[in-house]
This record gives structure tokens, C-alpha cells and sequence, in this order.
């Protein structure tokens, strides 16, 4: 008996399209998380070679905290100038431009004949980090209207794990005979390769700003405000106006613990990605560049992974912070202590604190905000944030050129433990108060 084959169903033009519709999204979601990991890879490629660039350009530590400060500082200036337009540009333009500035920065890095050329090549990725920051992290919460906080989280996670992949990849692109030219031309290859695809999946009339008239429910908001984010977290967008603080106590108070939390992470952050791999390597007794740049992302490859976990309750905040004390602590102790496990265990615990805290700030502060000024507020936030990887930098490096990394590093780890213990303290008086209140 032969087999009879059923006619295959044919598939209307509206199906077909109402099938692309459903998938685009999801591929937007993908290339949104994938831009911010591929612009802050490729910024942070360099840090394993921080030490091999001062030998390179004869420059000491602070002209390396310089040189990586200068990447702050352009990233600084691009938040506070972009925040003001941030909610009412296309974002599919913001975030062709930047990646395509960041395949051109990486590249010119290279070829970089002094310090100061290498600083302004860094200086450009900056700004064009600055610029898909806030843009992707609202596309993310366009696109996932009803799931705000996981897309808080994505965005946390995007960036986090291309700062902490950054210096891996670094350290093992330097492996080859020349290892201040070779990655930075095989990495600029990544932030150019999803405009094509940006450009086919995402169509521009899709990536319009948010209208202010819209609404989005906030499923995972918090108790007792709004779900329409009456708590107003974005600067007053009257025409002609200075951008305003948060307008409301509540709106206020969420605002400056996340930016705050978030100046903490970033200073340790910096401190790993600028002077802690020549620290690292006097301790471990090691130049290897693979294992002082996978020794310097323990920290940010730990706060990454432990953004997987949706975290919840009133005790992320303190057990957080009081986490990332410990782990300064233990820097603060290791060449007392010596050796990678101390380094490692030091810097996991750290990680784990940051990435709990942070986690915790950040999506109660993009939460408690409307989507038509998510890019704003979210640009803000970082505009503090960022601040971290600055100003305690360039202090730790003066300190370092005055008095020696051996000396340095641990007068910074306690200042920061200090500080990390003293936001713990504010914000678990915080989390009681809102335990009382229920």
C-alpha cells in the first residue's frame, strides 16, 4: 500500500508575517544585550596589558589610571550631554553609531603612537558607550513591557559580563608575537558585525521613542508605589529647563542609593581593570598576562553570574554591601597573606556582593521609573556610577606613584570597605522600615 502524503498547508502572507513579528522581538532583545556586551568587551580588552602599555610608553601608575580614567571621563560627558536627549532619540541610530564607533576606536588602539593617542582612542569608546547605555537598557524595557525586572537584569548582565570577559580575552589575545597590536583588531571585528543584522530586524519606525502618553504594567514594582511610575525618577524635560532632581522623597532616596552603590562597585571595578593587574602580579609572583587578567575579572566575572539569579527581599542591599566589604578587606591583606587562592576567594566574595547590591539598586531604581524616561534616568544613574571608576582611580594611582602600589592598594580597599559597610548600615535601616510598614 502506498503512502499517501498529506498536501502541505499553506501559509498566508498575514501568518507569515504575523510570524516574523513574533520572532523579531526576540532577536532585538538578543542583538539589544549583545551591544552592550560587545561595546564594553571591547573597552575593557586592554586591562591585562595596562602593565606591558607603562613598560611600552614609559609611564608609571599614574599615567596608566590616566589613560584608563580618560575612557571614564569622555564616558562621563557623553551621559551627562546625551542624557538630555536620550528619551527622544531613534534607537536603532544610537546604537548603529556606537557600535560602528567602537569597531573604529578598537582598532585605532593599535596603532596608537603615544599614550596620549591610545587615551583618546580610549576616550571614543566612551563616548560611544555612553551613548547605547541608556538607549539599550530602554529598548530592553520596551521590548519586555511586562517583565521590567528581568530586563533591568539583562541589562546588568550584558554590561557586567563584557567587563569581566574583557580582560580575559585581552590577556589571551596577547599571547601572539605582538601583543600590544593583535587584539585589538580581531576584537574591533565584533562591535561591526551586528549592524547588518540590527539593520535588517530591527526597522527604524520600531525603534521610535517611547510616547510619553504610554503606559506598562509593572509587575515586579515596589510595594505601595504606583505600577505606572508615578515615582518619578527623570529630570524635568520642560523645554529650556535644567534637568531637575527626582521629584518625589521616595523617588529621591531610590535614586541616590542606586547611584551610590553603584559609585562603590565602579571604584572597585576600576581598581580591577586599571592598577590591580601590576598588583595582582607582584603577589602571585607572575607577569603572565592570561592569569593576571583572569585574576582581575574574578571580581567582575563573579558579580556577572550571580545577576543570573532574580535575587529578591530586604536583604540584598546589607548582605550585599557587607559582602563586598569583606572582599575589599581581604585585598587590603593579601600580600600579607600571598598567594592566587587568597586573591581569588577575596575577589569572588567581593564580585558576589557587588552584583547582589547592585542588582538590588538598579532594579528598584528603573522600576520605580515610567518608560518614557527610562533612557534618561537610567543615564543618570551611570553618570554617578561611572564616577566611581574615576575620581578614586586617580587618587588610588597618585597614591601609588607616591607611596607605592604595596601601600596604596590597601589604604583604598579599607577606605571602600568603610564606605561599603556605611551604605549597608543606611540601607538595612531602609529594608526595617519597610519590613514595619507591612
Amino acid at each position: 500500500m502506498s503512502a499517501i502524503t498529506a498536501p502541505a498547508k499553506a501559509i498566508s502572507p498575514s501568518a507569515l508575517k504575523s510570524n516574523l513579528a513574533s520572532v523579531r522581538p526576540r532577536w532585538r532583545i538578543t542583538l539589544t544585550a549583545l551591544t552592550l556586551f560587545t561595546l564594553l568587551t571591547s573597552a575593557n580588552l586592554c586591562t591585562p596589558l595596562f602593565p606591558l602599555l607603562a613598560e611600552h610608553f614609559d609611564a608609571g601608575s599614574l599615567g596608566i589610571t590616566l589613560s584608563f580614567s580618560s575612557y571614564v571621563v569622555a564616558l562621563i560627558i557623553g551621559l551627562l550631554l546625551f542624557r538630555r536627549v536620550a528619551d527622544l532619540v531613534n534607537r536603532r541610530t544610537v546604537l548603529v553609531a556606537a557600535l560602528i564607533l567602537t569597531a573604529i576606536a578598537t582598532a585605532a588602539s593599535a596603532f596608537a603612537p603615544s599614550l596620549g593617542w591610545f587615551s583618546v582612542a580610549r576616550a571614543l569608546q566612551g563616548l560611544s558607550i555612553a551613548c547605547a547605555t541608556g538607549t539599550a537598557s530602554g529598548a530592553l524595557r520596551i521590548l519586555l513591557p511586562h517583565n521590567p525586572a528581568f530586563a533591568a537584569r539583562l541589562t546588568l548582565l550584558s554590561t557586567s559580563g563584557g567587563v569581566a570577559l574583557g580582560p580575559v580575552f585581552g590577556g589571551l589575545l596577547s599571547l601572539g608575537p605582538a601583543p600590544l597590536v593583535t587584539p585589538f583588531p580581531v576584537v574591533a571585528i565584533a562591535p561591526a558585525a551586528p549592524v547588518p543584522v540590527i539593520l535588517i530586524v530591527a526597522p527604524r519606525q520600531a525603534c521610535q521613542p517611547v510616547p510619553a502618553s504610554a503606559t506598562f504594567a509593572l509587575a515586579d514594582a515596589p510595594p505601595h508605589e504606583p505600577r505606572t511610575g508615578a515615582i518619578d525618577l527623570s529630570p524635568e524635560t520642560t523645554p529650556g529647563s535644567r534637568p531637575a532632581r527626582p521629584r518625589s522623597a521616595t523617588g529621591r532616596r531610590t535614586f541616590w542609593i542606586a547611584s551610590m552603590t553603584g559609585f562603590l562597585s565602579f571604584a572597585v571595578f576600576g581598581f580591577c581593570l586599571s592598577l590591580a593587574p601590576s598588583h595582582f602580579a607582584q603577589i602571585v609572583g607572575s607577569d603572565a598576562r592570561p592569569v593576571i587578567g583572569a585574576l582581575a575579572a574574578v571580581t567582575l566575572g563573579t558579580s556577572a553570574s550571580v545577576q543570573l539569579i532574580p535575587w529578591r527581599g530586604t536583604w540584598r542591599m546589607p548582605t550585599g554591601l557587607t559582602m563586598l566589604a569583606i572582599g575589599l578587606i581581604g585585598f587590603a591583606l593579601a600580600e600579607q597573606v600571598g598567594g592566587a587562592p587568597w586573591l581569588i576567594a577575596s575577589g569572588m566574595l567581593a564580585g558576589a556582593g557587588q552584583g547582589i547590591a547592585f542588582q538590588a539598586a538598579f532594579t528598584r531604581a528603573t522600576l520605580a521609573v515610567a518608560p518614557e524616561h527610562h533612557e534618561s534616568t537610567v543615564s543618570a544613574i551611570y553618570t554617578v556610577t561611572y564616577l566611581g571608576s574615576t575620581l578614586p582611580v586617580i587618587g588610588l594611582g597618585f597614591c601609588a606613584e607616591q607611596f607605592g602600589l604595596s601601600t596604596a592598594v590597601p589604604i583604598f580597599a579599607v577606605i571602600a570597605a568603610a564606605a561599603s559597610l556605611t551604605l549597608a548600615i543606611i540601607a538595612g535601616e531602609r529594608g526595617v522600615r519597610t519590613l514595619l510598614a507591612h
